[in-house]
């Protein structure tokens, strides 16, 4: 019992946590300690609770890093709904989608989050860092349409922007020639 005296709150909850992992004796002494300084199971389960959202939030913030950026393949948020900023103006939560994405096309959503992301004022201008999932939602159906939508816009818009640029290549030097000479 003397060896759980010593322990902060926190230390505590953390070894009630892992019980399951302690001898007889040892999970005795703890339920003693416990009952001394008036925790109960339900203080125990939310702190668990709150350790598993933790590792979620640690695991999903690895898994936004893509895993070979140069060549666009990997996890990454798109999206964004129900935009709030913090007073502060130091941060902003929204909802996003978590996709798999090949050449930064979006190939498949994962999951939609609750994502924390960090601002930075310079000079009048927003910047933002950090994206941080806290929480995981249903998937955004509407949202992932969206963001598909977007998606094939856009690589359709090059498409065709090719397709111009080599039946047309007239038009190409031209607007070269008037970029050249303050536009004609």
């Amino acid at each position: 019992m003397l060896r759980y005296q010593h322990l902060t709150e926190d230390e505590l909850l953390h070894v009630a946590d892992e019980s399951d992992q302690l001898t007889d004796e040892a999970r005795l002494a703890l339920e003693s300690e416990l009952r001394r300084r008036n925790l109960s199971t339900s203080e125990v389960s939310a702190y668990k609770r709150q350790a598993s959202d933790d590792n979620e939030a640690d695991k999903l913030r690895r898994a936004n890093r893509q895993v070979i950026p140069n060549l666009g393949l990997g996890k990454k948020f798109l999206g964004k709904t129900n935009c709030r900023r913090d007073p502060s103006d130091l941060f902003e939560l929204y909802e996003s989608t978590l996709w798999f994405v090949i050449l930064w096309f979006p190939v498949y959503p994962i999951a939609t989050y609750t994502v924390r992301r960090d601002l930075e004022r310079w000079l009048g201008i927003d910047f933002t860092s950090n994206e941080i999932a806290l929480q995981r939602h249903p998937r955004n159906w509407a949202m992932i349409l969206l963001t598909w939508v977007e998606a094939s816009a856009f690589v359709l818009t090059l498409r065709l922007m090719f397709l111009l640029m080599l039946h047309h290549p007239e038009w190409v030097k031209r607007l070269h020639v008037g970029a050249r000479f303050g536009g004609l």
